[in-house]
């Protein structure tokens, strides 16, 4: 997949299309460049798991993991938007009657749910790296001495 396609199916998959934001009046309420930031951020996180034999990009085609991106991104999305949360929480008093806007508990609990699959697609990803690693290693190395001897004299100085 390119970047785009991964911007694309990463607003999919967080539900921040216009049509989904009736409380935002209908805009998305992450800019594009917020969402390649936590994309960029998943990227990185990735390409910090040993074996170090793959480094993932966003624009890899052959990168079969497309959804540990994508949760990680939504991971790295939901701690930057609880974040704001936090700085913009607001509690209004009016005649004895409190209302406390309070989403953190919603936000915890999509984070949990979100860690425990990232979870389990790292440990596939770390067995598929170790697999890839032991694929690369029955290459073999090249030597000069592998020359000597062949045919009867040494045909490495020729």
């Amino acid at each position: 997949m390119t970047r785009p396609e991964y911007l694309e199916k990463f607003r999919m998959f967080i539900k921040d299309q216009e049509w989904y934001n009736r409380l935002l009046n209908f805009k998305e309420e992450n800019e594009d460049d917020y969402l390649n930031l936590y994309l960029d951020m998943a990227v990185a996180f990735i390409s910090s798991i040993p074996p170090f034999v793959y480094r993932p990009t966003l624009d890899d085609e052959k990168f079969p993991f497309f959804s540990l991106i994508i949760h990680q991104a939504t991971i790295e999305c939901l701690i930057s938007n609880g974040i704001l949360q936090a700085r913009n929480d607001l509690t209004y008093n009016n005649g004895g009657i409190t209302v406390k806007i309070d989403d953190a508990s919603r936000y915890l609990s999509q984070l949990q749910a979100l860690f425990k699959m990232a979870d389990r697609e790292i440990d596939m990803y770390t067995k598929w790296l170790i697999a890839l690693n032991i694929d690369g290693g029955y290459s073999g190395v090249a030597s000069p001495y592998a020359y000597f001897g062949v045919n009867g004299r040494s045909n490495y100085f020729l």
